[in-house]
């Protein structure tokens, strides 16, 4: 409540100009404040109700809404750019006027010309890459890679990961699709929108910005990636509790081999006891639809880096990747 409250305080400090040339990124970037507190109480809502499909894409709407509010503040050019976008998209938006026989396409083509250039709006990675270059910050980039992208890829575009969520595990048909996120990722994606956009602002107006940097960083820290959910969900319904026991002790066996061995012991037996930890952990997961070349590279990279750290604690020497052996190979 009190970070809703100063924020909507915030974005509207001052009256919208009537004046077109008194516009500036500012104050772009305070009407997306306010359109994230719409879409807070929105996604909230959604999450509340069980709209398991409307969520995340109010989120995803809301993460993209921060990012050019952001944008807006740290592009000296943004108004100019948001205004020639906008030109950009006139013509699409008149032509049921031409499908109808109101007005050809030439009359509409000569009246937007008039209008000014053209231009298309970057994309968002581009926008978020722009923004934390020139803060030094990452939670831009952060919040992009682990909620913005796999959400597009599971709920917005009819991908084939977003298809294949109305198949069960039992390779059956359903008319309702899989949840691929966490049931509060999505409040809490919004949530972190809202204190990283509103702390941008207010350190551009020089205001307290304390309180939502604490905002922003702790729902940030709890928005765990689509993909990692979706995984979860598969395992659990794959490993039996058995298997897990059995894995836990083959994982609790291995460090104890580990920590029995010397640095003039054979490098290549622990190597291999490592490897065939992995390989009894893989056939537990029960994932034999991934290609095994898919596999290896993940299995050498923990591999070396388990045997770096070995090395480290026994010759207190810094962390060096090991040359890991091919399977088979002396």
């Amino acid at each position: 409540m009190q970070v809703r409250h100063h924020a909507r305080v915030l974005a509207t400090r001052e009256p919208w100009p009537r004046d077109d040339s008194a516009i500036t990124g500012e104050g772009y970037a305070r009407l997306a404040l306010l359109r994230l507190l719409a879409l807070q109480r929105a996604t909230r809502r959604a999450v509340q109700t069980h709209q398991r499909e409307s969520a995340p894409l109010l989120a995803r709407t809301a993460m993209e809404t921060c990012i050019v509010g952001l944008w807006c503040l740290h592009d000296p050019n943004a108004v100019r750019k948001l205004r020639e976008s906008e030109i950009k998209v006139v013509p699409s938006l008149l032509t049921f006027m031409s499908s109808a026989g109101i007005l050809p396409d030439s009359v509409i083509r000569e009246a937007v010309r008039a209008l000014g250039e053209p231009r298309k709006l970057p994309d968002v990675r581009s926008m978020t890459e722009q923004i934390d270059s020139r803060t030094g910050a990452t939670l831009a980039v952060h919040l992009y890679d682990t909620a913005y992208r796999p959400a597009s890829q599971y709920f917005t575009h009819a991908s084939g990961a977003a298809l294949l969520r109305h198949v069960t595990a039992e390779y059956r048909y359903s008319t309702k699709p899989a949840n691929s996120w966490a049931r509060r990722a999505p409040v809490r994606l919004t949530d972190a929108c809202v204190g990283l956009l509103a702390g941008a602002l207010a350190n551009q107006v020089a205001e307290p910005a304390e309180l939502f940097v604490r905002y922003s960083e702790g729902h940030a820290k709890r928005v765990l990636p689509p993909l990692l959910v979706t995984i979860s969900k598969g395992m659990a319904r794959r490993i039996r509790f058995a298997d897990l026991v059995a894995a836990l002790k083959q994982v609790e066996e291995t460090r104890a081999y580990l920590s029995r061995r010397g640095p003039d012991d054979d490098p290549d037996d622990r190597e291999k006891h490592l490897r065939a930890m992995y390989k009894a952990l893989i056939a537990r997961l029960d994932i034999g639809d991934v290609p095994e070349e898919a596999i290896r590279p993940v299995v050498d990279h923990f591999v070396a880096k388990v045997l770096a750290e070995w090395d480290d604690e026994r010759t207190g020497q810094l962390p060096r990747q090991r040359r890991v052996h091919e399977p088979g190979e002396r």
